[in-house]
């Protein structure tokens, strides 16, 4: 049956994906408000405002997404959340598209998409301002392109796989792991001849000429990204241990376990498939890959709706009918899957005080909480830029160009930007991260407005400000149970004396050399 508007004819495979597609865009439109932005976002948005070919922890992609979104939506939590929401939908319209490649039908195509669309750990990265959800987009993308590039046995599509890689490169570093993963797969597999082609020379080609101008900011800048990786392998990667991380592969989809678990065995066993034993082989090595380099449960979340694709597929070829049955379990798990992870973002942040029973969230830190590190990263951030703001305000005219904004890091660095925009707050200063390429070397004001949290933080500001400044006033303490950094503490500082310059012009001096 086809379904013709205006003499184009649309199948009702084709309908079905877009249909599939437009629900996606539409649960995140209508939960678009429900949270305050990410605690990263705000460091996203903060290099929107400082274009560059690289910054300390992320590559350029995200910065020019951020000053894309806020031109045309300005300064608003929909505008920063639209184009992740985007690509989810994207990434649906990719997943109905290659279970069609596959030869799937409509059984598949409705498995594929409803377990990528009800997935709790895809609700929630679509949600978010962060180059992640353009990670598994790419992720997706390459997937397919690799199966075009196997189906056809056409070199030619080397080319647009090297282009992938370059655009997802500039976007997150990790799609190495995704490529490395293929390169060994390769390798092991009957389609090594592939890599003998010209065309595979000129992916390469295309691939570092889009990569170098960030590898050569690194290398202007020291290698910054190296420095991050260490510090977080020191913050955080320690703390990731190999059971929770094997866990978290079953807890994070659970709602499609059954449709990825049968795509693994059908790839790795099924000798009349055999010709897509490569992606079974990608996923083992990604994940053995991510184990040797202690990386983080959710990296691995990219590779997935590839599974979910030959997964519907082979339900729909191999045991039909149980399809239905399994759009039906999908549904269920999802509901099952939200109650274990309570991460979508659908969920306002007193339902962890009624409907619950849950156990603690173990955060990157280590350490067990009541409600997951990415709802308590998703409050607190509006009462400290619009407070900020306030003062700033309070100052009057005569004195705006006299103050400087001193945070502790980057999320009140940039909730500070973000919500300060409207009454034209100065570049905030901040010894965190990319701040340090924008913060003055010393300070000559008379006011200086400081933020303080005590996350990561010894310094008692109550003993410790007032021998750095004449006057010294509490202007505002953060009291939000649900913030990551409740009690977080806004001063209004005046007069620095010698001593507090000296003191900072060396703290920015030490930062800035670690760039040099």
């Amino acid at each position: 049956m086809k379904l013709t508007i205006h003499k184009i004819n649309i199948s009702d495979e084709w309908l079905l994906i877009f249909i599939f597609a437009l629900s996606k865009l539409l649960i995140h439109f209508l939960t678009v408000n429900n949270f305050e932005l990410h605690r990263d976002a705000y460091l996203y948005y903060a290099q929107s405002e400082h274009l560059a070919w690289g910054y300390v922890s992320v590559p350029p992609s995200i910065a020019v997404v951020g000053k894309l979104a806020t031109s045309i939506f300005g300064n608003t939590t929909f505008g920063l959340r639209f184009f992740p929401a985007l690509i989810g939908a994207i990434s649906v319209l990719i997943i109905g598209l290659f279970v069609k490649e596959v030869g799937g039908k409509k059984k598949a195509i409705t498995l594929a998409c409803l377990a990528y669309i009800l997935s709790p750990s895809y609700l929630h990265t679509n949600f978010l301002f962060q180059p992640v959800a353009f990670n598994h987009f790419y992720w997706l993308l390459s997937g397919y392109l690799i199966f075009k590039l196997i189906k056809q046995n056409n070199p030619k599509i080397w080319i647009w796989i090297g282009i992938t890689f370059g655009l997802a490169f500039l976007n997150k570093y990790s799609i190495v792991f995704f490529y490395a993963a293929f390169g060994v797969a390769l390798l092991f597999s009957t389609h090594r001849k592939l890599i003998l082609s010209k065309y595979f020379l000129f992916a390469v080609i295309a691939g570092l000429l889009i990569i170098t101008p960030n590898l050569l900011w690194q290398i202007d800048n020291n290698w910054p990204v190296l420095q991050h990786m260490d510090e977080l392998r020191e913050s955080q990667l320690v703390h990731v241990r190999l059971s929770d991380f094997i866990l978290a592969q079953f807890l994070m989809n659970m709602q499609a376990i059954v449709v990825w678990i049968l795509a693994l065995v059908f790839l790795l066993f099924n000798r009349i498939e055999k010709k897509y034993r490569l992606f079974g082989y990608m996923y083992i090595f990604i994940i053995l890959l991510l184990i040797a380099g202690s990386g983080k449960s959710y990296y691995t979340l990219g590779v997935y709706p590839i599974l979910f694709v030959f997964g519907a597929y082979f339900i729909e070829k191999y045991v039909k009918k149980y399809a239905s049955v399994l759009v039906g379990f999908l549904v269920i798990f999802m509901f099952y899957s939200l109650y274990i992870s309570q991460s979508f973002d659908g969920i306002p942040l007193s339902t962890f005080d009624k409907a619950y029973n849950r156990e603690a969230f173990r955060w990157e830190n280590g350490v067990n909480n009541d409600i997951p590190q990415d709802m308590a990263d998703m409050t607190g951030w509006k009462e400290i830029g619009e407070e900020v703001s306030k003062i700033y305000t309070s100052l009057g005219e005569e004195n705006k160009e006299n103050c400087e904004i001193y945070c502790y890091h980057y999320g009140q660095a940039g909730a500070v930007m973000f919500y300060g925009k409207n009454v034209g707050i100065p570049q905030p200063i901040s010894p965190n991260g990319s701040f340090v390429f924008w913060s003055p070397e010393s300070i000559s004001t008379k006011y200086v407005i400081y933020i303080h949290s005590d996350l990561g933080n010894d310094v008692d500001p109550d003993k410790q400000l007032p021998q750095l400044f004449e006057k010294v006033t509490l202007i505002k303490t953060i009291d939000n149970k649900y913030f990551r950094e409740n009690g977080t503490k806004i001063y209004l500082c005046e007069s620095p004396n010698e001593e507090a310059k000296i003191f900072y012009e060396n703290m920015m001096k030490d930062l800035k050399d670690n760039y040099r």
